[in-house]
């Protein structure tokens, strides 16, 4: 499993260098590791389904203009159902240039909250978002007296989620890509996944590429 591990971490190591690097022309190297794994792992078949089609999607997203920063303000909500938007911050998180990120928090007037962070996956933002695109696929699911982390689909739309019960800290993240070109971090406090999953919804985030 360390083998496997090292190996992911070099796929998203070549991706994510800088162009002057020429990482496309390492990810293939990077990619066929993965495959020889397989022969040693017999159950990462979906990781190496993302493996092939890191490439592709990168090369693709890394051709495409970012959002920008009026288009995100454009979209921006005021609130989620009872939840009011009490901040934003828009291309601060990465600290990387060219790369689209808008993060929002939301309130009620009781501990519910959410923590949201879309990066566009556009330009730049393709080498931020591929070690995801690249787990896309994989199927996980473990659980001890914490909570769990899961992937699971809702509506259409597969999720990863790491849930903590009440008794620790009462919260659900979920992880996913939208379009395959959004990154969505979403983090629901006192509040479970499918109480999360409806607020999110009200968002309509794909409703940012129209813009």
């Amino acid at each position: 499993m360390k083998k496997l591990i090292t190996i992911i971490l070099l796929l998203f190591t070549v991706v994510a260098c800088k162009e002057e690097n020429n990482p496309f022309n390492k990810l293939k190297e990077a990619t066929d590791k993965v495959k020889e794994a397989k022969q040693e792992f017999g159950n990462i078949n979906e990781i190496v389904k993302g493996a092939e089609d890191l490439q592709e999607n990168v090369e693709k997203l890394a051709k495409m203009t970012p959002m920008t920063k009026e288009a995100m303000k454009s979209w921006m909500p005021e609130s989620i159902g009872s939840l009011e938007r009490t901040k934003y911050d828009i291309g601060k998180q990465m600290g990387i240039a060219n790369i689209s990120t808008l993060s929002m928090e939301f309130k009620g007037e009781d501990s519910k909250r959410i923590r949201l962070n879309i990066t566009d996956g556009a330009g730049n933002g393709a080498s931020v978002i591929s070690m995801f695109i690249m787990m896309k696929n994989a199927d996980v699911d473990s659980e001890s007296e914490t909570g769990y982390e899961r992937t699971e689909t809702f509506g259409n739309q597969k999720v990863l989620i790491k849930y903590s019960n009440p008794k620790y800290n009462n919260s659900s993240k979920f992880s996913y890509l939208v379009n395959d070109r959004l990154f969505v971090e979403a983090t629901g406090f006192a509040m479970e996944p499918e109480e999360l999953w409806e607020y999110l919804e009200k968002l309509e985030i794909e409703e940012l590429l129209s813009n």
